[in-house]
């Protein structure tokens, strides 16, 4: 299946705006049957990414605990013991092409749906 990237930083969004376009689009893509999705959230290098980021991955942790996502990792921890890693991978084969997680970037994140 195809890998699904939004950016949610890059927009000059607050973090309600960043959060609420993560959720639109999480649905929207749910319903259309995909299965993982990466987000742009920034890291904080600009000054601003890291609120979005800090909010994001709370928001991600909120919603596998409420089953409504199944798991997440941030790209920092994209390494082969990662157990999200190996499932996304199960689901999304586009993920091993992908090299801006093999960078450990820490401003993206991969959700499982």
């Amino acid at each position: 299946m195809q890998l699904i990237t939004i950016d949610i930083k890059s927009n000059n969004q607050t973090v309600t705006e960043a959060l609420a376009q993560f959720l639109v689009e999480l649905e929207s893509y749910k319903k259309g049957g995909y299965k993982v999705m990466k987000v742009i959230h920034g890291y904080g290098s600009h000054g601003v990414g890291g609120a979005i980021r800090t909010a994001f991955l709370k928001k991600c942790k909120e919603l596998k605990n409420r089953k409504q996502i199944e798991d997440f990792t941030c790209c920092d921890k994209w390494t082969p013991q990662n157990v999200v890693r190996k499932i996304a991978i199960n689901y999304c084969a586009d993920l091993l092409a992908d090299r801006e997680l093999y960078n450990l970037n820490p401003g993206c994140s991969i959700v499982i749906m």
